[in-house]
């Protein structure tokens, strides 16, 4: 009975106020969504974790089979001549006739250049006319020492006389017999004898000396006479070999300076491909060489296939190159078209072949030297050596390495995958054709 006056008292009360019937109605609503919330909760069923799944990479493989292969390396060459000519003149004279132009093709002996000959004839002339001098005076002298020899005994007689007179009237002197004035005569004249036979010895004694310096003379006048006809004869400018012209600096109605290049051939005999050998291979290219194995290459030169063989290095580093150039001698097939000196060419460099590599697709390897072994769908990280390129029969690029961990019948790993690493599971799908 109370309690029912107190509820009514309380609904009665709320309708007199109604905010404090609105609080209630709030109240209310927030007690029975608690009261739902910790129903859901209380009857949901139990999760069970989940355990991650392993994800397995398909991937490609191929059987390792290690084989004599030689392994291959490309660089780029320039063809050059281990001969070039500058060919050069110290004549200067007015240039007649050029016979050749930039890029045609002599041989040893043809007419490259020709001077103008007039003004070398005329010093040819000059130098006959005074070697023909010098030999006249030359004939000359040995005539007077001819006749200078001949008067000798005629000098020794009057010198002899006038010694012979002058003892006779020095002893007549003596005795009273002559005056002094005459004395003095016959001294006079025995000095004056006995001067000009001095003069007559001193002149029979300069005879060889000028002989010697007449014929020096003469020798000069031929010299001269000699270094005119070869002038003349370089006025004929000839190239010293068979090959290509590579220049040609030299114009009729010029005139050619002392030194200056006037035509430039490259020796035929001596083409030639200059290379940089990447450092990577430098080291064996060069124990190769010395050990005398061949190391070849193959370049397309004039539009033919061309085989080349390595024959040297070179002294020294070229500025703005970090490794040393190798020369290859190039050995054209018969009637193929000459090489053009300057032309850049890409070289195929073959290295002798050796043992135990493995030829892999570029797929296959993992910054360079490492590649992945397939072992139980798992990956396997080998180290391996990278000594070459290899091109398969069918044309395929492939890499060839060698390590002592790579076996026969392995399977190799020919997927580039992101993440590879030791451990990783895989699934191989497919084999590829070593």
């Amino acid at each position: 009975m109370t309690s029912t006056r107190t509820l009514s008292e309380i609904v009665s009360s709320l309708r007199r106020r109604p905010r404090l019937r609105r609080a209630a109605v709030g109240i209310g609503f927030l007690a029975v969504s608690a009261l739902a919330s910790v129903s859901i909760f209380a009857t949901a069923p139990n999760a069970v974790p989940e355990t991650p799944r392993e994800r397995a990479w398909p991937v490609s493989v191929m059987i390792a089979e290690p084989a004599m292969l030689s392994p291959k390396f490309s660089s780029y060459g320039r063809v050059e001549s281990s001969r070039q000519s500058r060919i050069r003149t110290n004549l200067i004279a007015e240039i007649a006739q050029v016979h050749v132009r930039e890029g045609e093709w002599v041989a040893a002996g043809d007419v490259l250049v020709e001077l103008r000959r007039d003004g070398l004839e005329l010093t040819e002339r000059r130098r006959a006319a005074e070697l023909d001098q010098e030999r006249a005076n030359l004939n000359s002298i040995s005539m007077a020492l001819n006749l200078i020899e001949k008067s000798s005994e005629h000098f020794v007689a009057m010198h002899r006389i006038s010694q012979t007179k002058l003892e006779r009237h020095e002893g007549l002197f003596e005795r009273r017999m002559i005056s002094r004035s005459l004395l003095d005569d016959v001294l006079q004249q025995t000095s004056a004898a006995s001067i000009e036979y001095q003069r007559h010895l001193r002149e029979l004694a300069d005879f060889p000396n000028q002989l010697s310096a007449q014929r020096a003379r003469v020798a000069k006048a031929e010299a001269l006479l000699d270094q005119a006809r070869l002038d003349l004869d370089h006025a004929t400018i000839r190239a010293p070999f068979s090959g290509p012209v590579i220049s040609v600096d030299a114009s009729p109605g010029d005139y050619s300076a002392s030194g200056a290049v006037l035509v430039e051939v490259a020796d035929a005999s001596g083409f030639e491909v200059r290379a940089p050998i990447p450092d990577t291979y430098r080291a064996r290219v060069r124990r190769y060489l010395r050990a005398g194995q061949p190391v070849t290459a193959a370049a397309m030169i004039g539009g033919v296939q061309t085989a080349l063989l390595l024959t040297r290095f070179a002294g020294n580093v070229r500025a703005g190159h970090s490794g040393s150039d190798a020369f290859f001698e190039i050995n054209a097939a018969a009637g193929s078209a000459p090489p053009e000196v300057g032309r850049v060419v890409n070289l195929t460099i073959t290295l002798p072949p050796e043992a135990n590599l493995v030829a892999l697709p570029v797929q296959s390897i993992y910054e360079n030297d490492r590649i992945y072994q397939v072992h139980n769908s798992r990956l396997k990280a080998l180290t391996v050596e990278r000594l070459g390129d290899h091109q398969t029969q069918a044309g395929e690029y492939r890499i060839l390495v060698r390590s002592s961990e790579l076996e026969a019948g392995l399977s190799i790993l020919t997927t580039q995958l992101p993440k590879a690493i030791s451990g990783l599971l895989v699934r191989p799908i497919g084999a590829v054709d070593g």
